[in-house]
């Protein structure tokens, strides 16, 4: 199951950056008590309420920054678009280390096999908390006055294609996904010749 926490997200936009043809807040909120979640949200410059894209983030470092070229084309096309940091990417790292520049633990990959470890030892599954960010997130953008709540979209690729697929089966305000890939096992990749 979910968390059912579905309290105030204490959202806050803590820098607004201006390109050409759009708009980029940088985004703070809860997704539970004291779990943050960073953000960037791509607005086009027009006024009005307009369609809006979550977008999930794959296995990628740099967390929600590896989908500023698509986030950035989006706005410029009249859609606000939240991209996420999903737990262990971007500034989500767990175990960062100042000294040396990035976690303790490894990658993204690593992280998230280590908080999936800890999520089993309490009857848990990691996966819980990341569909759980990703339809707080669809909370936040419905809040904002830009955004057209009766017309939300998703996309992501691997582990945020497979993220995009479970929240958008989950959270009815969905209405549109766009699995650009999706996480699957060795066995179903590579099941031999047909």
């Amino acid at each position: 199951g979910l968390p059912e926490y579905r309290g105030p997200l204490n959202a806050r936009v803590t820098k607004t950056t201006r390109r050409d043809g759009f708009v980029i807040d940088h985004v703070l909120f809860e997704s539970l008590p004291q779990y943050y979640v960073t953000a960037n949200l791509y607005r086009p410059e027009s006024a009005g309420r307009h369609p809006a894209i979550l977008m999930s983030m794959g296995h990628w470092d740099s967390g929600k920054a590896a989908g500023q070229l698509l986030s950035s084309n989006l706005a410029r096309k009249g859609f606000v678009v939240l991209a996420y940091d999903p737990v262990g990417q971007g500034e989500r790292q767990q175990a960062y280390e100042k000294r040396i520049g990035r976690s303790l633990i490894g990658g993204p990959t690593e992280q998230h096999l280590s908080n999936g470890a800890a999520a089993i030892l309490l009857g848990q599954s990691v996966a819980r908390y990341f569909i759980h960010d990703g339809m707080r997130a669809i909370d936040y953008l419905v809040s904002r006055p830009e955004v057209d709540p009766d017309r939300i979209g998703a996309t992501g690729c691997s582990g945020g294609g497979t993220q995009t697929t479970y929240i958008s089966a989950l959270d009815p305000r969905v209405k549109v996904a766009a699995v650009a890939c999706y996480m699957n096992s060795f066995q179903t990749l590579f099941a031999g010749s047909i």
